[in-house]
């Protein structure tokens, strides 16, 4: 079967996102750290767009 699903790397896009949550979990681990978990799955999903391995 063919997948008609378009799929296009842009890992530029990927590391500028990671930077961002990086950032945001930075702040949330310092203003509030019970929250920091949120920032997470963005994180790491970023870490593995911009790794290759999506």
């Amino acid at each position: 079967m063919k997948n008609n699903e378009e799929v296009t790397e842009n890992r530029g896009r990927d590391w500028m996102l990671f930077i961002i949550s990086t950032i945001g979990m930075l702040a949330l681990l310092w203003f509030k750290p019970e929250w920091v978990w949120v920032a997470w799955p963005f994180q790491f999903t970023a870490l593995a767009g911009a790794l290759g391995r999506l």
